[in-house]
């Protein structure tokens, strides 16, 4: 079935984090890495990604740190997908300009390929980093002991 990638989910906690503190409150990577449990290295480049996209702001140096550049309810996973991942198709037959095809205008199955795109286009459209840090903030805060820590490293 589908699959998200592991860059999309840490890009996305990476933003619910974001979208827990006080607007324009700039947060270190390393501390959204730690909370989040996220590969700092890793975590660098999709902020980068996001930061490039318009959706977070980043400040080097001492102090320094992202926000995101607009609120949380402006930004859909719709935006973030396109971000990290760049337009979703869910066959390569779909992709505009592949003409690898031959089948192209005789299949029927595209008709399901693009349902299924449609569909999961229109839920990451009307879903927010808002809505998601709200759905995520009821299950409360996650905190791992140390021994915890040491095992997933």
């Amino acid at each position: 079935m589908l699959r998200i990638s592991q860059k999309l989910e840490y890009a996305t906690r990476a933003l619910i984090e974001l979208a827990y503190r006080p607007v324009g409150l700039l947060v270190p990577a390393r501390e959204i890495s730690e909370v989040q449990q996220i590969p700092l290295r890793f975590l660098e480049q999709q902020l980068g990604t996001l930061a490039k996209a318009g959706l977070v702001e980043s400040h080097r140096g001492a102090g320094g740190g992202c926000c995101l550049a607009r609120k949380a309810s402006e930004i859909t996973m719709a935006q973030v997908a396109d971000a990290i991942e760049g337009p979703f198709y869910p066959m390569f037959c779909l992709e505009p300009g592949d003409a690898t095809c031959f089948q192209e205008s005789r299949c029927g199955l595209q008709g399901l390929w693009n349902e299924v795109q449609g569909s999961v286009r229109q839920v990451f459209e009307k879903t927010t980093v808002a809505e998601l840090a709200g759905r995520s903030r009821r299950y409360g805060p996650v905190v791992f002991t140390p021994d915890e820590l040491m095992r997933n490293r």
